[in-house]
Parts: C-alpha cells; structure tokens; sequence
C-alpha cells in the first residue's frame, strides 16, 4: 500500500514539474510575441490570412529563441 501512494506522489510531482517548464516556455513566447512592435497589428482576431501567417511567423521566431528545458 505504501508503494502505491509512493508511486502516486512520484507521477503528480512529475505532472507538476513538467507544466512548470511548459509554462515558462510559453510565458517566453508570450512576453517576446508582445514586444513584437507588429503583434497586435498581425494577430488581432478578424484580419486577412496574410495577416495571420505574419502572426503565425512572429510566434515561431520567438518560440526559437526561447529555451527548451
């Protein structure tokens, strides 16, 4: 019985770990993406299709200067 609840605090420690280093990623993202002087311009809902591949373009240059824990 121990084991299990051993082995079940191990898995959500895991779980937690992982969401923390997914969530600093995607805080990165965000935080390049917004000092985009265009974000807001290219990413704002009901634009052309143009605008959202720029938009599109943005988000990817950020997610590659951000670290991959």
């Amino acid at each position: 019985m121990l084991k299990i609840l051993v082995a079940i605090l191990v898995i959500f420690s895991l779980l937690s770990n992982l969401n923390a280093v997914n969530g600093d990623k995607n805080g990165c993202i965000a935080t390049c993406a917004h000092a985009h002087p265009d974000y807001f311009r290219f990413c704002a809902n009901g634009y052309s299709q143009a605008d959202k591949l720029k938009c599109q373009n943005i988000n990817e240059k950020c997610a590659l200067r951000c670290p991959n824990h």
